[in-house]
């Protein structure tokens, strides 16, 4: 009795598994298909490859404000700590 059971809760586990990465996967989908409708909303743009143009050409530029707003936080979080260290 014991090896069923065992067997059954193995197997219920990876049916929740497999619902779960079917879940995750809808939901990035889902994801994607809002950022790239709302990209095109506020960029007023209709056709697929102008979009991707529009993102290309802005690409080098996303990630070095990214890379700034990163380094600005750190330096934020940095000065916290420096003035309120972990006591212990």
């Amino acid at each position: 009795m014991v090896k069923r059971n065992t067997k059954e809760q193995i197997l219920s586990i990876e049916e929740q598994i497999k619902k779960l990465k079917e879940k995750q996967k809808r939901i990035l989908n889902n994801t994607q298909r809002e950022i790239g409708k709302y990209l095109m909303d506020s960029w007023e743009v209709e056709d697929v490859n102008e979009a991707k143009e529009l993102i290309d050409s802005f690409n080098n530029q996303v990630k070095s404000l990214s890379e700034v707003s990163s380094s600005k936080q750190d330096n934020v979080e940095e000065k916290i700590f420096l003035r309120n260290p972990p006591k212990g």
